[in-house]
């Protein structure tokens, strides 16, 4: 029997992806870097149709396969800017993170050049409709499975916003 992998699992032949991925980044043992994990637990519970929803522990280059073949793919991650509060919910696009630095692996790319990448070495692949949702965030260091009280405040705020890219 043939088989293709999809965002890490062996499915049989025939098992098509949907057309839209919610893609949650973080780790569920950092603080409230368990965000993104916690936001899709949500999303998972309300059973939408049509819909893909992944938790993964990676960035930079690692993202181009996880997200080709969908026409729309919603990142929801936790973010450290130091110009909000924590628990402020952002909605961002792919060219907000142009100029960021990646912060855990000084040897990796960021999400823009990631994306940019597989588009070009991609192109009917990669996703043309590519948004985040992004939460500012207290602590991205602490090794426990629990959120701050502000960033854990914001799952519903950020459920709604994923809501919302999902619907336009």
């Amino acid at each position: 029997m043939k088989a293709k992998f999809i965002t890490g699992a062996l499915l049989p032949r025939g098992l098509m992806k949907a057309s839209r991925l919610v893609l949650g980044i973080g780790s569920p043992l950092i603080c409230d870097d368990a965000l993104g994990f916690r936001v899709v637990e949500e999303l998972e519970a309300m059973k939408i149709p049509d819909l893909d929803l992944d938790q993964q522990s990676v960035s930079g280059l690692d993202l181009i396969e996880i997200m080709m073949d969908y026409q729309k793919v919603i990142v929801v991650d936790a973010i450290v800017t130091e110009q909000f509060p924590a628990g402020t919910v952002m909605l961002l696009e792919p060219a907000d993170f142009k100029n960021a630095i990646h912060g855990s692996n000084p040897h990796e790319v960021n999400i823009h050049m990631a994306i940019e990448l597989g588009r070009t070495l991609a192109p009917d692949r990669m996703p043309k409709d590519i948004s985040f949702v992004a939460v500012e965030v207290n602590d991205v260091w602490t090794v426990t499975d629990q959120m701050t009280d502000e960033v854990k405040a914001a799952v519903p705020a950020a459920v709604q916003a994923v809501m919302k890219l999902l619907e336009g």
